[in-house]
């Protein structure tokens, strides 16, 4: 006759959920910033993850409650399962060779792919285990039951959405928030086994292999990984280039030279210096803090925003021992407009999510509009915008948006035509701003207009 299976006391259970509820909400955001240098930082990514990994979870709330057999055993698999799982998925190397094997894909199907294969079945694994404590709990209501077990597992959420992004992967790395959250498992996963045999052994070592070499390769990669981006520094000849999110984002030779598109929005601003004054400069995207080296320093003053509050760190690993120029403040670009009613003479926008995509909420008519508010009467915003050869909609649209909101814009391409390349724009504010009037045949405007 079979031995009746021991029960998990309610205690356990409680730290098992705890557990689970923050490595499930952690995974979910490592995800979302694993994605961030081969997919950017956009609504259209979160949404396919978020609902990815919402659809794992209703598969794996309906499995567990089907469960029929031995509750401990099934959730020590579990959790092993998913701490290796998430250990490899997680990893660089796995979301590397995900996109690789994806390449013929469009962008969103390959988002799509590795939210359903790389964080889908962990997702489905952790909601098992819920609805599997709950099934082994001491005898009491139902709704009692469920009510403690989702509570005790959305507490665990809040603990993982905190703690992953504001302090694991912003001061210790992503991967070793990857290590964390496969650690944790592992321990739970012993925890429901109740003893060590080579279950538990086989699953510490892959996942402890898979962590580590991740570990190894941001180490070596990189000067610095944050809640925000990877930053790494390059030695390309006579001149060093700062990397971030695999995007292009600084150059210094020592001379002050930088990429060919910051001379020419350098010239663009330092061409047009108020007399008597140095120009008030907003750099809207920080880079490394490179923006006017090789210019005079009295003659503009530079305010740097950006979302990092270590990229600073960064960009003296970058700089060496240059100094950096300007003053800098670790907020959002419009969340700064917003909130500082200071003018400047020149705004420099030059912020993007990943290699070529700007982020959305800076290229709207309302943050346009919002720049323009905070320039002075002869103020100019001057805007990076890189785009590919031949026709492309979103470098259309935003376009068309900007001068939806400054009636005078010059655009100069920089670099190759033929390949992804800059354009580089100047919209100084003037009194026509927001002019929609168009001339056709039904009027005389045309006519009228031209007695100026």
């Amino acid at each position: 006759m079979a031995a009746a299976e021991r029960r998990i006391g309610p205690r356990a259970a409680t730290a098992l959920l705890l557990v689970e509820g923050y490595c499930s909400l952690a995974i979910e955001m490592i995800a979302l910033r694993v994605l961030v240098p081969v997919a950017g930082q956009s609504v259209g990514v979160t949404s396919i993850v978020v609902t990815a990994f919402l659809a794992a979870l209703a598969l794996g709330y309906r499995a567990g409650g089907l469960f029929p057999g031995e509750v401990r055993e099934k959730l020590g698999w579990n959790l092993a399962a998913a701490a290796v799982w998430s250990a490899f998925w997680l990893s660089r190397l796995g979301v590397a060779l995900a996109f690789e094997a994806t390449a013929w894909m469009p962008p969103a199907w390959q988002v799509a792919v590795y939210a359903a294969v790389g964080v889908g079945p962990a997702a489905y694994l952790l909601a098992e285990t819920v609805v599997l404590l709950v099934a082994s709990g001491a005898r009491a209501s139902a709704s009692g039951k469920a009510g403690g077990a989702f509570s005790a597992s959305t507490l665990g959420n809040v603990a993982g959405g905190l703690l992953t992004a504001l302090v694991v992967m912003q001061h210790l790395g992503v991967a070793a928030a990857v290590a964390l959250v496969s650690s944790l498992l592992l321990l739970a996963a012993l925890g429901a086994w109740g003893r060590l045999d080579w279950r538990a052994w086989a699953a510490g070592v892959a996942a402890a292999t898979m962590c580590g070499a991740n570990l190894a390769a941001e180490r070596d990669a990189f000067v610095l990984t944050t809640a925000h981006a990877d930053y790494a520094v390059e030695e390309t000849g006579a001149a060093r280039r700062l990397r971030v999110n695999g995007q292009n984002a600084s150059r210094e030779d020592g001379a002050g030279t930088g990429h060919a598109y910051v001379e020419r929005l350098e010239d663009g601003v330092y061409g047009n210096v108020p007399e008597g004054r140095p120009a008030r400069v907003l750099v809207v995207g920080a880079g490394g803090f490179t923006f006017g080296r090789g210019r005079p320093a009295e003659l503009a003053r530079i305010v740097y925003v950006d979302v990092d509050d270590r990229l600073g760190e960064a960009a003296d690993a970058f700089l060496g021992t240059a100094r950096r120029s300007g003053t800098y403040v670790a907020v959002d670009g419009r969340a700064y407009l917003l909130r500082s009613e200071a003018k400047f003479d020149a705004i420099v926008l030059d912020a993007y999510a990943d290699r070529t995509a700007m982020p959305g909420h800076l290229a709207t008519r309302e943050f346009f509009a919002l720049a323009r508010s905070r320039l002075a009467k002869d103020g100019t915003l001057h805007m990076n915008l890189i785009v590919p050869p031949g026709t492309d909609r979103l470098a259309a649209r935003i376009d068309r948006t900007l001068r939806s909101v400054f009636a005078w814009c010059s655009a100069e391409a920089v670099g190759d035509a033929r390949r992804w390349h800059n354009r580089v724009y100047a919209c100084p504010r003037t009194g026509l701003d927001g002019d929609a009037a168009v001339y056709s045949d039904a009027d005389t405007r045309a006519d009228v207009d031209a007695w100026r």
